[in-house]
């Protein structure tokens, strides 16, 4: 949903720049959809399940536009929980390991650029009856200078130092070089 102006609460260059020119804060959205787009072109071309949820459009709320998308649920309906969540429960196991590798797999088999990939983008959900993990949020390449989409090379770069860092704070390793998490 876009928030009012008046309840966005950024600080820094972000902050400064939205107050100044409110029109970037459509920016984010526009290069979801168009990353978005560009997994459509490859459906059918790609193995494996789209690493990013389905969108569907927009619909207007009491509170404004608000994007439909695609519900990453355990399987009983309930909205799947983050990797922060997981973490926090003591739900993440060394069982997750091997999901969390086919998730870094999927997201460079479907060439998906990301902006902000984290521990609460990152949700556990079932698929046609396949547990995986989603990035839900962070998708596309909205740098002002967009490397990420110019360079595969760079694209693999930033998913790299993303999941370097989640690796850091779940208490398993990343190897960079094999693009694969593991055991510690």
């Amino acid at each position: 949903m876009l928030l009012d102006l008046s309840e966005i609460r950024l600080t820094g260059f972000r902050g400064h720049s939205l107050r100044l020119f409110p029109s970037t804060r459509m920016r984010a959205v526009l290069k979801e959809f168009q990353c978005y787009i560009l997994m459509q072109t490859r459906v059918g071309k790609v193995d494996g399940d789209l690493p990013i949820p389905r969108k569907f459009g927009f619909v207007e709320t009491d509170l404004g536009s608000a994007s439909i998308v695609e519900r990453i649920h355990d399987g009983a309906g309930v909205i799947g929980p983050n990797l922060a969540t997981m973490r926090e429960t003591g739900a993440f196991g060394a069982e997750h390991i091997p999901l969390l590798n086919d998730f870094a797999r999927r997201l460079l088999d479907w060439k998906v650029r990301t902006t902000d990939m984290n521990m609460l983008n990152v949700s556990f959900g079932v698929r046609a009856g396949r547990p995986q993990f989603v990035l839900v949020d962070g998708i596309g390449d909205n740098f002002a200078v967009p490397i990420r989409t110019w360079s595969e090379r760079a694209m693999k770069w930033g998913h790299s130092k993303s999941f370097a860092r989640i690796a850091r704070h779940l208490g398993i390793g990343w190897n960079p070089v094999a693009h694969r998490f593991a055991e510690r």
